[in-house]
């Protein structure tokens, strides 16, 4: 029986009496608004019903703000201040770019690149290495290799980018950096496989005769 009037009766109990007592409120001054209000006065400043509501209302939030008072003085704890050891409009410093947190450590070569580095253009971040490919001759150039990456922050998905294009890396950090703009991936025709992956004929391969 405990459970039960703990569980159900308790909860219905309070929820009727709320009830009960927010109707009572309600139709009390609705009640007593309608027998103040004269049909005869129009002006709203004048108006007994609307005075009375509003004397209502400040009785109210009168006695609200004295029960709601702290029995004791406000402590260093009540104080609107922020808790920390820096003042909140100090000065922040700045971030460090991409070149000051990854050009640590000594330089390496090409040889040390491998799956999982990033590599960086003049504009910050671009692709991730994923796959490193041996060396292909590509329109009469021979590249020492070729890096197959996936673009950061809304590249391209896929990139082949020349090995030969790395001008620095460290191995530290597993950064590797291009002499190149993030923007001028089509431009050097790094979007696209190398010529020996793709099917049917080159870009620049001559016309069939007739």
């Amino acid at each position: 029986m405990g459970g039960l009037a703990r569980a159900v009766l308790r909860p219905l109990f309070v929820f009727l009496l709320a009830a009960i007592v927010v109707a009572a409120l309600i139709v009390g001054i609705g009640t007593l608004l309608l027998r103040l209000h004269p049909e005869e006065i129009v002006s709203e400043i004048t108006r007994p019903d609307l005075l009375a509501a509003l004397g209502l209302s400040i009785v109210v939030l009168a006695a609200g703000a004295v029960l709601s008072r702290p029995p004791r003085a406000a402590g260093k704890l009540d104080a609107p201040v922020a808790i920390g050891e820096t003042p909140f409009f100090a000065p922040v410093a700045p971030l460090p770019t991409d070149e000051e947190a990854t050009r640590r450590g000594s330089e390496g070569t090409w040889a040390d690149i491998l799956p999982g580095y990033i590599l960086y253009a003049r504009n910050g971040a671009l692709a991730k290495v994923v796959a490193l490919l041996p060396a292909e001759e590509e329109y009469g150039k021979t590249r020492r290799g070729v890096l197959y990456a996936s673009g950061l922050y809304g590249a391209n998905d896929e990139m082949w980018i020349p090995i030969e294009a790395v001008y620095v890396v460290y191995p530290e950090t597993q950064s590797a950096f291009l002499a190149a703009k993030g923007d001028e991936i089509e431009h050097f025709g790094w979007n696209l496989p190398p010529q020996s992956f793709r099917r049917g004929p080159g870009i620049h391969a001559p016309l069939s005769s007739f």
